[in-house]
Formats: C-alpha cells, sequence, structure tokens
C-alpha cells in the first residue's frame, strides 16, 4: 500500500488519521472572521476543510445549498475544489461574494454564489455533478425559540454571557427553513433531499451539521435532529452512511439545567449526518 492514495487523494495515513468518529473542537477550530459575526451561525473553515478532503478530490464539484456567508466556498477554493453556494438572503450573498474576492487564492478553482431558493437547485445543478453536498441548514424555528429563552430563562446565564453564545434570525422570509414549524421543516428537507439525489454523483455523499434540540415545555426533553435527518435520507433515497461527533465542549462552559428537580446534560456537540448515493457498481 506504499504510495498508494484513495478516490480521494489521501494516503493510508491520512486516510486512518481521519476515521475518529468523534473532532474534538480544538482539531476543526479557525479563526472567526468579521463575516462570521454577520450571519451568527456558521461552523468554521477548518471544519469545512476536514469534510471536503475526506469525501472529495482536487477538481470535484462541492454545493452548499445554505451557504450562507460563503464558509463552505471558501474551504472548497483553499482545497482546489470547485464549489456552487445558494443563499437566500442577498446580504448574505454580496458578503459571500466579498469574502471570496478577498481571500487569497491558493488554488485555482470556481466558485459561484446564486442569490436564490435551494427548492430551485435542479435549475442551477447539473444531474450527477456534485460529489460532495457540505452545510449546516437553519434548525427550523428552533432559533425564535432560542432567542426567546435567552431573553427570559438565560438572561443573566453563563450560556449567554461566558460562553459569549450568539443566536439571530437570519431573516423574515417564509420561504426561510429557518422560519418554518419542525415538522413543516422535515418535511421541506426531505424534499430538498430528494433533488440533491438527483445531483449528487453515484457513491457521492452529503453531510449534514446538525444538532439536538431540547423543548421540555411541550414535552420533549430531546428532539433529535441527527436521527430524523438519518430517517429521512434513507427516505428520500441515500444509504445512511455514517455518523460523526463534533466534541464542543472545550470551547463551551456548562450551564445548570433542570436544577433542582430534573437533571439534563448540556448538549455541546453537533453531529455531521453522512449520507451517500448509492452507487451502481455496488
Amino acid at each position: 500500500m506504499v504510495g498508494e492514495v484513495g478516490f480521494n487523494g489521501l494516503t493510508p495515513k491520512e486516510w486512518a488519521q481521519l476515521s475518529k468518529s468523534v473532532w474534538p473542537a480544538r482539531e476543526v477550530s479557525s479563526a472567526r472572521e468579521w463575516y462570521h459575526l454577520e450571519h451568527g451561525a456558521t461552523f468554521s473553515v477548518a471544519l469545512a476543510e476536514r469534510v471536503i478532503k475526506i469525501y472529495t478530490k482536487k477538481g470535484d464539484l462541492v454545493l452548499d445549498p445554505f451557504v450562507g456567508v460563503g464558509t463552505t466556498l471558501v474551504a472548497a477554493r483553499n482545497l482546489g475544489r470547485k464549489g456552487i453556494g445558494i443563499e437566500l438572503y442577498e446580504k448574505f450573498v454580496k458578503i459571500a461574494k466579498q469574502v471570496l474576492s478577498q481571500k487569497t487564492l491558493t488554488e485555482p478553482s470556481e466558485q459561484k454564489i446564486i442569490c436564490g431558493d435551494c427548492r430551485d437547485l435542479l435549475k442551477w445543478v447539473e444531474p450527477n455533478s456534485v460529489q460532495l453536498m457540505f452545510t449546516s441548514p437553519p434548525y427550523a424555528n428552533f432559533i425564535h425559540r432560542s432567542i426567546e429563552d435567552r431573553q427570559k430563562t438565560h438572561k443573566t446565564s453563563w450560556l449567554v454571557q461566558k460562553n459569549v453564545s450568539v443566536v439571530k434570525p437570519y431573516g423574515e422570509d417564509p420561504r426561510d427553513f429557518g422560519n418554518l414549524p419542525y415538522e413543516k421543516f422535515l418535511e421541506e428537507i426531505k424534499d430538498l433531499m430528494i433533488k440533491l439525489l438527483v445531483i449528487t454523483k453515484p457513491g457521492g455523499y452529503n453531510v449534514w451539521v446538525v444538532k439536538d434540540h431540547r423543548d421540555p415545555q411541550k414535552g420533549r426533553p430531546i428532539i433529535p435532529v441527527h436521527s430524523d435527518f438519518s430517517r429521512i435520507g434513507e427516505e428520500a433515497g441515500f444509504i445512511y452512511h455514517d455518523l460523526i461527533i463534533w466534541d464542543q465542549n472545550e470551547q463551551r462552559s456548562l450551564v445548570l439545567l433542570g436544577y433542582p428537580s430534573i437533571f439534563y446534560v448540556n448538549i455541546n456537540h453537533t453531529f455531521l449526518v453522512v449520507l451517500r448515493k448509492p452507487n451502481n457498481e455496488g
């Protein structure tokens, strides 16, 4: 196996090193830039780069249907991959284009940002062309509930003060997945997944960055977002391929939850739900 590389250009040693199922925050962290604060719900360039390294090779096409301020495309360009990003809000499209124009080009590659509704992605993306879809979708109306909760229950807690946690809605557009009730959100995500199956290459990957939530006041101590995504992914025609845990305990202080009557753990981790399009070759 000496000198051999896999489909993604990784050597056996690199392949093994990247195969951990739990990713500590320090391994996938990078400096927060000014544009991250403009959006309020972004992942790091380092996280995107690791996923892109694992599931693509140079020249492959990466898609982010909720591209926000462009983090996925920055990572794709840094690694010599082509990228397409779709974003509903023009304000974020402008920032993403500005960010890409300012970044030093280390690996020449084509990056395209489309201002529009990702539900229309079949207009812009060719069938069987995308090797990797990587995104963190708007979390239904969880954002609005989190804002209300932090203004009341956690107004003076470390969740807001010491963790410097920022949550804000993206906008008021009714097409925004972040403004939908959870069940409607899942329906819309499943419809999107069906379209993503069309444009993903056979054997290609879709990786969803999602976090579980709580709504104990409505009798749901845990809302298993990652499980719901794996389920609707299979219903849409994908294979539930893998599950990665992004451990964020190093970056977040613990908050006293449910004291003194009900014990809850702090959800200081995020899941990467890995779906794969069936490959006709087996």
